[in-house]
């Protein structure tokens, strides 16, 4: 019988009502139990908060205009027919796609209750927050399946996909997770970095070590087999055909067999990079690619090298693997580093990477080796803030350990023309369990309404908020979304007719084009 898309949900209700994390992994691991076949694959992806068909670029707004008048009405929809759904969004494109997708998302949402109503919302927005991300179900599945919790960490690290692991866990055991390995045209998970403060604590943490410019590019994996290239993205989706420079450049490295590990970027003239999202747009064309590539040509900057003519170097340290990138690739396309112990060296180099454009400095253990999808502690990441004061729209209620406090906030820039504030995005980073109590006492007594999720609350509450930039997002009304924002501190001695603008922020995006 096929699993109800509601049995999912609930159980994610269940997950999201407890701070216990065995609990957690337990309600995930009695849940892929209940599955079989393609299930498996649906239900560890939708538990992780990943959708199987990769990103929509449906925003808020769209959701919101296909649901309008929509009433609730009891889910029968199975996990597959749901899967097919989204997937039939995946595909919609063109003219008159937009019309489509709403006609497509008021279709799916007219046979869903509420509950299954939200979380499908937060789905496609990429926001469910159950507290069940990848690591817990990857727990889940080792304990579903009765496998090592290594064996299951290590098949996504090679995989990539934690629905094809879940399904090969539970139907073939550990010979099904045997299959997954390094292979030449089988992109692995990035390894991911640590943000820290700034270079002493990166030298306490690390010691000597690789200081590198970080590019605010887009990840790139590069799998070489003489002349046949293929190129990955972060999300492991194949844009080749997208990139024929990149594809053109490492034809011409003398390798007969290689994976590099980097970042493809769009620069100005001067050799100084474009706004983030500029370089997006080539990721995102997939017709008339040639005319695209002459308006806006990418370059790589590659900082590793992790499969070299049949030897798979994942396990080997990053002193080896950087020197080995270096002696077989051109410095020109090489991030910019230095091997330091020195806090000055180091703070003289971060100068220079911020002087170039770029965002700021990546720090890599020398003796590190290349943990494909995890963050850890042995690649930490250096970036200068920005800030600015924004003014407090609305906070959601908290979840798992920030249960009982307003945490997530939505955050509002002042537009001096219309009277009115205009959502840049939220956070929920920054704040400490002092800081949640004191809001949630102020914001509730600000309250105007609220949903099951969200208390809105009047703007009077000023907040300074660290940032690293912004980048165009349809999402929200101001067209700006803010990247990588943390609260710093809140202002509670500003009013909200001293908060910062939605033209500032414009003018802070505008700097980089």
């Amino acid at each position: 019988m096929a699993l109800k898309f509601k049995i999912l949900v609930a159980t994610s209700e269940r997950i999201r009502s407890t701070t216990k994390k065995k609990e957690k992994v337990s309600l995930i691991a009695r849940m892929l139990k209940q599955t079989k076949g393609k299930e498996i694959s649906l239900a560890a992806q939708f538990l992780a908060g990943i959708l199987p068909p990769g990103r929509l670029g449906i925003g808020w707004s769209t959701i919101q205009e296909a649901i309008r008048d929509l009433k609730s009405a009891p889910s029968s929809l199975s996990i597959k027919e749901v899967q097919a759904y989204l997937e039939d969004l995946s595909r919609t494109a063109g003219a008159g796609s937009s019309h489509r997708k709403k006609q497509t998302l008021r279709e799916l949402f007219s046979k869903t209750a509420e509950k299954e109503a939200r979380f499908l919302t937060g789905l496609i927005l990429e926001e469910v927050r159950q507290g069940a991300l990848e690591g817990l179900v990857l727990e889940a599945i080792a304990q579903a399946a009765s496998l090592p919790f290594s064996s299951v960490r290590q098949a996504h690290m090679f995989s990539g996909n934690i629905g094809e692991v879940a399904e090969a866990a539970l139907m073939q055991g550990a010979a099904g997770l045997n299959r997954f390995g390094s292979r030449l045209f089988h992109p692995v998970s990035p390894m991911l970095a640590s943000p820290i403060e700034g270079e002493e604590e990166a030298l306490e943490r690390l010691g000597k070590a690789s200081w590198e410019y970080k590019i605010d590019g887009a990840r790139i994996q590069i799998h070489k087999a003489k002349d046949e290239i293929r190129i990955f993205t972060r999300h492991l989706n194949d844009v080749t055909e997208r990139l024929p420079e990149i594809v053109a450049l490492a034809s011409r490295l003398p390798i007969k067999e290689a994976i590099f590990d980097g970042e493809a970027i769009a620069l100005q003239k001067n050799g100084k990079p474009l706004p983030f999202q500029t370089t997006m747009r080539r990721f995102g064309r997939i017709l008339e690619v040639k005319k695209m590539q002459k308006e806006i040509s990418l370059s790589p900057y590659l900082f590793d090298l992790l499969y070299l003519d049949g030897e798979p170097l994942f396990n080997s340290p990053y002193r080896q693997r950087i020197a080995l990138l270096t002696r077989q690739v051109p410095s020109k396309y090489i991030v910019p580093h230095i091997i330091t112990a020195d806090a000055a060296k180091a703070r003289e180099f971060l100068s220079k990477s911020i002087e170039a454009g770029h965002e700021g400095l990546m720090a890599k253990a020398l003796e590190s080796p290349y943990i494909a999808g995890q963050r850890g502690f042995k690649w930490l990441k250096i970036k200068p803030a920005r800030t600015l004061d924004l003014v407090v729209l609305a906070a959601e209620w908290g979840h798992g350990r920030r249960k009982g406090w307003l945490s997530n906030l939505h955050l509002g820039a002042r537009d001096p023309e219309s009277g009115h504030f205009v959502m840049l995005g939220k956070t929920f980073k920054g704040l400490t369990d002092e800081m949640l109590t004191w809001m949630t006492d102020r914001l509730l007594k600000l309250e105007t309404h609220r949903d099951e999720y969200t208390v809105y609350v009047l703007p009077k509450l000023v907040v300074e908020i660290a940032y690293s930039d912004f980048q165009e997002s349809p999402r929200y009304p101001g067209g700006l979304a803010l990247r990588f924002a943390r609260v710093k501190r809140f202002r509670p001695e500003k009013s909200s007719a001293e908060a910062d603008t939605i033209q500032t922020a414009w003018s802070v995006f505008n700097e980089k084009k």
